[in-house]
């Protein structure tokens, strides 16, 4: 039971990691050459440029890790959100009839709408964080371009370029807006995916339970085992996980064979 619910809970994660997360760094390094590419095609028609690069790369790395700080939280917050929107749904569908029955339809519904609002609130300061980083992006971007010209101008009324290789500057500072943007939505990207690859370490590590078989020869039951289906319990105790009390003490019973057993307790009991 517990290996099929971590697969439900986490196959969006392990989709991430098979199929989005090589895709997000092979068009990282590809954008990342493609933006140093246009720099140095710019700086080596214009050299002055080099002068304006500088305090442009100190400002592009500040919003960078602004930015990948603050969506990496985002991103782990819908995660997390999410994990509990699917299990909530999955058991209303799977105990459907028994919601009907007890008229609790409409606490149920209450219940989805708040998981629901409670995610896309995540969801929604995520999408804001990507266009507060597009506006300054684009105002970066339009900075490089109006020095860029500005430089061949000066460059042409200086004599020291030839139209050509001007033209080429300013044909590849066009550009470089949407390379910039590509580089930061790919290293966002690729941050924000790593979340899956941590979840997925988080549920990996977790103790797991007792094994199928016992490794003492001493306590395997003969071959034989189970001739009658009875169950004895003789001083059992369990807790829900190390460090709490104990939720059952010293329980001993009996269930014979064929007989058949009820267990009663609280909603949210963990009754299997």
């Amino acid at each position: 039971m517990r290996l099929k619910n971590w697969f439900s809970y986490n196959s969006n994660d392990l989709e991430v990691i098979d199929l989005k997360l090589p895709g997000a760094f092979r068009f990282l390094a590809t954008s990342f050459l493609s933006v140093a590419q246009t720099l140095f095609v710019i700086s080596f028609s214009t050299p002055l440029f080099i002068i304006v690069v500088i305090p442009i790369a100190i400002f592009y790395v500040a919003i960078l890790r602004y930015f990948i700080s603050t969506s990496r939280q985002l991103q782990r917050l819908s995660s997390i959100t999410r994990s509990p929107l699917y299990a909530h749904f999955g058991e209303t569908i799977q105990g459907a009839s028994v919601i009907r029955s007890f008229g609790a339809s409409e606490r149920f519904f209450k219940e989805f709408c708040d998981k629901v609002n409670e995610h896309i609130m995540c969801k929604y300061h995520s999408l804001v964080s990507n266009r507060w980083l597009s506006t300054r992006l684009e105002l970066l971007g339009n900075f490089i371009i109006l020095a860029a010209a500005t430089l061949a101008v000066l460059a042409k009324n200086w004599g020291s370029m030839t139209p050509g290789v001007l033209g080429l500057s300013i044909s590849y500072s066009l550009n470089v807006t949407f390379m910039l943007n590509f580089v930061i939505r790919q290293i966002s990207e690729v941050e924000t995916n790593i979340v899956a690859v941590e979840r997925i370490k988080e549920y990996s590590n977790n103790p797991t339970e007792a094994e199928w078989e016992s490794i003492n020869p001493a306590r395997k039951p003969p071959k034989s085992w189970p001739s009658e289906g009875k169950i004895e319990f003789i001083g059992y105790g369990a807790r829900y996980r190390n460090g709490l009390d104990l939720a059952l003490k010293d329980l001993t019973a009996m269930i014979k064979s064929k007989e058949k057993v009820g267990i009663a307790g609280r909603t949210g009991a963990g009754k299997r």
